[in-house]
């Protein structure tokens, strides 16, 4: 069926809202057999297991699924059902990935997502080197809009499509709270906490800005801005707000990221009066026509011609009982 055209971002983001509080803690999720999928290739490894290329057999159709080990879903239960009731309660918001499904076995949990992504940004970042992507702000957007905080954004939770674009996923330490609330939590990936989160005051939203102009300087320097050799050199840093930018850095960007990576936030772009508009109306973001962006018709910059992930037989894949490590802070 052919996609409808949206013609109002902001109309647009209220109407997935309402969509996404309806369900959000009341998911009525579908659970099938595991014996109804056959594992075909694995993606990559993340924090919480892996995410595996596996096709439907009753619907012949492939699919992402996030295999979630036994052992992470029983020490880290918040988080995993933090991740299963977000995404559970996604609609068709282009940006952000959905479930569908999901299925357990004695080892894993497998949380079954559309086919929507061929790699995270990080690892194009790792491959690419400099990298620009304008998609992550309109998933900030309607994230924030239905009063969720991500606190882990950082490019290995953006996943990327064959057609380039992007989707937020990693919603573990996501957070319910609202435009005016603050919450407390040490959490998520230390070289992307802000310093009201490192310095245990009281936050909100603005902390995801504070990742996403992290992620901007990592797009264009492909590293992380706050860097040392131990946690407690790198907090120090941040909060100081102790960077650099050379001159791969031209002056709309470095100017953006200056008001992003900013510690005082009085001064915090996206955490002023106008709210996230101050990010989409900046210079660096003046030839962004952002309808055109969220009907995905604007051609994206980066076009993945990898295909490691697509191949042409599959045969069944057993994941490793042990190969569940945690990587993250």
């Amino acid at each position: 069926m052919e996609s409808i055209e949206i013609k109002n971002i902001n109309k647009y983001i209220e109407f997935e809202k309402q969509k996404f509080i309806t369900k959000y803690g009341n998911p009525n999720m579908d659970v099938i057999p595991v014996s109804d999928l056959v594992f075909a290739q694995k993606l990559w490894t993340g924090s919480f297991g892996h995410v595996v290329l596996a096709r439907h057999c009753a619907t012949g159709e492939l699919k992402t699924v996030k295999a979630v080990s036994a052992r992470v879903a029983s020490t880290s239960p918040r988080n995993v059902n933090a991740d299963r009731n977000v995404m559970a309660a996604m609609g068709t918001f282009p940006f952000t990935v959905r479930l569908e499904c999901w299925a357990a076995d004695a080892e894993w949990l497998y949380f079954i997502m559309p086919m929507v992504s061929i790699g995270t940004l990080f690892e194009l970042v790792s491959e690419y080197g400099r990298l620009s992507e304008n998609v992550i702000l309109l998933g900030i957007e309607f994230l924030h809009a239905t009063g969720l905080v991500h606190r882990n954004l950082k490019p290995e939770n953006v996943l990327v499509n064959v057609n380039g674009y992007v989707r937020l996923s990693g919603f573990g330490e996501s957070k319910l709270i609202g435009r005016a609330s603050r919450t407390y939590s040490l959490c998520g990936t230390p070289d992307y906490m802000p310093p009201e989160m490192v310095g245990f005051r009281g936050y909100g939203l603005a902390v995801d800005y504070w990742s996403l102009g992290i992620m901007l300087y990592e797009m264009a320097a492909a590293r992380p801005p706050f860097i040392g050799p131990d946690v407690g050199v790198l907090f120090g840093r941040i909060l100081r707000g102790e960077y650099r930018m050379d001159n791969m850095f031209s002056p709309p960007l470095r100017n953006l990221i200056q008001n992003l990576v900013q510690t005082d936030l009085t001064k915090r772009l996206g955490n002023l009066k106008n709210g996230i508009s101050d990010i989409k109306n900046h210079t660096w973001y003046s030839a962004i026509n952002w309808l055109q962006i969220i009907n995905q018709k604007t051609e994206s910059p980066f076009r993945p011609t990898n295909t490691r992930f697509l191949p042409p037989d599959y045969a069944e894949l057993k994941l490793r009982k042990n190969d569940n490590e945690f990587f993250d802070f």
